[in-house]
């Protein structure tokens, strides 16, 4: 059927039948390209890092190593470790480990932060609010399906909404003015963090026993 002005406006008031298809085209071009989406940011993202000069605090480094590492503690918890064998890992010297594997990636990651921060106000790109309230209202449904919609934070899950969705944009920006070509492979790193883990708890285990001796 032809799609005409008035439906249009039912969709999204101030809608056009031609805005409509333009956007209609525009998604099922998203559709088609997003399993490749990833790897594009991944390849704008480096390119990023590797062009912006700037100095990193240690603290800052440091403390987003902390996140990461109480992040890693839940997910092997959530798999079946056991508190015991989890506290066994918990200690300065496995976390001194952990930063120094880590904190290359944490300052190519703030990099990448900053610079897309800058594009998008050198850009003045700004999400539409229609899409924020359609995201937004998304996740509500999940968290009320899920039972949690007393934890639902709306003001704290529309900030990281529209953050999420400006950084979207700037990087289809970036896509638009680069030539790029991605070479696509395989990642490790999920099985390189199980590994470090059961490294450092085997190691917290040895020390352990080396004390008690």
């Amino acid at each position: 059927p032809e799609i005409t002005d008035d439906f249009a406006a039912q969709v999204r008031p101030g809608l056009t039948a031609e805005s409509l298809k333009e956007e209609l085209r525009k998604a099922v071009d998203t559709q088609d390209s997003q399993e490749y989406m990833g790897a594009r940011n991944e390849a704008l993202g480096a390119s990023l890092a590797e062009v912006v000069e700037v100095e990193v605090p240690d603290t800052l480094v440091t403390n987003q190593a902390r996140e990461k590492y109480a992040l890693m503690m839940t997910d092997m918890r959530n798999n079946g470790m056991g508190d015991d064998e989890i506290k066994q890992m918990i200690n300065p010297e496995n976390f001194i480990k952990y930063k120094d594997i880590y904190a290359e990636s944490i300052v190519r990651d703030f990099k990448i932060s900053m610079a897309l921060d800058e594009i998008s106000r050198l850009e003045n790109i700004q999400v539409p609010a229609y899409q924020i309230e359609e995201q937004l209202q998304q996740l509500k449904d999940q968290a009320n399906q899920a039972g949690q919609a007393d934890e639902f934070d709306d003001e704290q899950v529309r900030k990281k909404v529209e953050s999420t969705l400006e950084r979207r944009m700037v990087f289809d920006f970036l896509a638009e003015h680069a030539d790029l070509e991605v070479e696509y492979m395989k990642e490790g790193e999920d099985q390189f963090d199980e590994a470090l883990m059961e490294k450092l708890a085997q190691e917290s285990l040895e020390r352990e026993q080396t004390s008690t001796r």
